[in-house]
């Protein structure tokens, strides 16, 4: 089985930021999390987590890290006791754990800093068998990392735009933009967007 997910970044408007992708219902969430990064052009440096309803909700998964200073002290639950626990490995509970019914929703959070919100939609489940992950369609050109959040991006497209904004030059000068470039609110390549995700799902998986 295929689940075909609608992934919107809350909060975006005119036009709203999503991404239409096809995974394999084996897929887990940590490779879910993947896909956002390669259709959204993240670049996989902060934490995320995936639950319910955001922050406070639970069943909650994130990514089991190795290093002993993790800024959470919580245990992970065993996967076997999906999903009345409250933290999981995200590279243990696949997508069809969780989603049991079209329009069933999550939502992936991703840069605790930034708070970067993702709405996770269940839209269609086919019968096919893939192997790799498709984006089928979005719109909207994806925000920079590290920019303070879908607030800071609209503050920093505005900059960048406008020649009277204060932050006018600095902005500029982050981006390396050229003289007369400006950012296009409505930029989205389908084509650019489906190698990108075909190589950065590649390289995970070598």
């Amino acid at each position: 089985m295929a689940y075909i997910f609608k992934i919107k970044l809350e909060g975006s408007s005119k036009p709203p930021i999503w991404r239409k992708v096809k995974l394999n219902e084996n897929l887990t969430f940590l490779d879910l999390h993947l896909v956002i990064q390669g259709v959204f052009n993240w670049y996989n440096t902060h934490l995320f987590r995936f639950s319910p309803r955001g922050w406070g909700s639970t069943p909650c998964l994130q990514q089991k890290l190795d290093d002993e200073d993790n800024w959470y002290e919580e245990p992970f639950s065993k996967p076997n006791t999906w999903p009345y626990g409250e933290l999981y490995d995200a590279s243990k509970i696949k997508l069809k754990d969780y989603y049991k019914k079209l329009k069933q929703k999550i939502i992936y959070i991703y840069d605790f800093g930034d708070d970067w919100k993702h709405s996770i939609e269940l839209v269609e489940i086919t019968n096919e068998t893939i192997l790799t992950p498709i984006c089928l369609a979005g719109k909207g050109a994806a925000p920079i990392e590290d920019c303070g959040g879908i607030w800071g991006y609209y503050n920093m497209v505005e900059a960048l735009n406008n020649k009277k904004h204060p932050e006018h030059k600095d902005f500029r000068d982050w981006l390396d933009f050229k003289k007369g470039e400006k950012w296009d609110l409505n930029e989205f390549d389908l084509e650019d967007t489906q190698e990108r995700l075909r190589v950065f799902w590649t390289l995970d998986k070598e």
